[in-house]
């Protein structure tokens, strides 16, 4: 009787082993409670995540969602009991619109950034010798500074030896 017991059992476990398949595990179901929880192995994603050889964490947790599925609880419980146990950060918050947006704002400030900087050291357009000369006339900026003839005189007498 004993021999029975125990073949039974374990068909019972084999069963019961073989009837939560992966694709319980990837059911809508799980996926919809595990794509709002973190990943805790580090990769950066939620759980509802399938990478290619199947991330052993993801894998528990999808299994434990399920279990606790199949108990009957909501999906607003099963959060709570992963918050409970893991704290606040297990929980994955979507970017607002700002999240989504802020990347094209910071770059249109930086362009705008970069224009005015180029504006702000080009020539001003109008400085030209003759404008110089207008704007000295007119007694407005622009001007050159006097220069002594005597020193003049010298500049012109230093240069000359250089052509």
């Amino acid at each position: 009787m004993r021999k029975f017991r125990t073949s039974f059992l374990l068909v019972v476990m084999v069963a019961a082993a073989l009837a939560q398949t992966a694709s319980d595990l990837d059911s809508p179901a799980v996926n919809r409670v595990a794509a709002k929880l973190k990943c805790s192995c580090g990769c950066n994603q939620n759980m509802a995540c399938v990478m290619p050889p199947g991330c052993p964490m993801c894998k528990t947790s999808k299994t434990k969602i399920f279990g606790m599925q199949k108990t009957g609880m909501s999906d607003d419980l099963i959060l709570a009991q992963y918050v409970a146990e893991n704290g606040k950060d297990i929980i994955v918050i979507p970017p607002g619109a700002a999240g989504f947006a802020g990347p094209y704002i910071a770059l249109g400030l930086g362009l705008i950034v970069v224009l005015w900087t180029i504006r702000r050291y080009m020539p001003k357009p109008g400085l030209t010798a003759a404008g110089a000369a207008a704007g000295a006339a007119a007694g407005t900026g622009g001007a050159a500074p006097d220069v002594d003839a005597e020193l003049m005189a010298r500049i012109e007498k230093d240069t000359a030896d250089l052509d």
